[in-house]
């Protein structure tokens, strides 16, 4: 009885592990390129929501650019504060582009944006960066797999 246990557990444990090795070859590797914002910080939120949310993709894997398929560039092209301190607004658009790693042909042009009020701006940009960078994003996982 307890062979059997056993064996079960580690036919189990393959199979696993065999549906996880198709998926990551059914996946589309995509690197992070170049990315542009009007300051350090935001450029930071920027690649950190490019990188977190790409990841969460379904049907994209993100990969060094020697390994990708493709190379996503990201732009902040506004991003707007308005308003007294307890009651601020901002407002975020992003530009996204993918492009062939070889050759540079670009795919794609994506673009999303958000916004948020409230206190605290710097909390702020970083919620409402990654929230348009979602929204961007939205229909890369369907269009990549055709």
């Amino acid at each position: 009885m307890r062979r059997v246990g056993w064996w079960s557990v580690a036919v189990m444990v393959a199979v696993v592990g065999l549906v996880h090795a198709v998926e990551a070859q059914r996946s589309t590797a995509v690197a992070i390129g170049e990315t542009a914002a009007p300051e350090a910080i935001v450029g930071e939120h920027l690649r950190a929501a490019l990188s977190e949310e790409l990841g969460a993709v379904h049907g994209v894997r993100v990969t060094p650019t020697r390994s990708a398929h493709y190379v996503l560039r990201g732009a902040v092209t506004r991003l707007e504060v308005e308003g007294e301190s307890d009651r601020r607004r901002l407002e975020c658009e992003v530009s996204l582009i993918v492009a062939d790693r070889r050759g540079g042909s670009v795919r794609m042009v994506l673009s999303g944006r958000a916004s948020a009020r409230g206190p605290g701006v710097e909390r702020l940009q970083s919620q409402v960066v990654r929230a348009a960078v979602r929204g961007a994003l939205r229909p890369l996982g369907p269009q990549l797999a055709r």
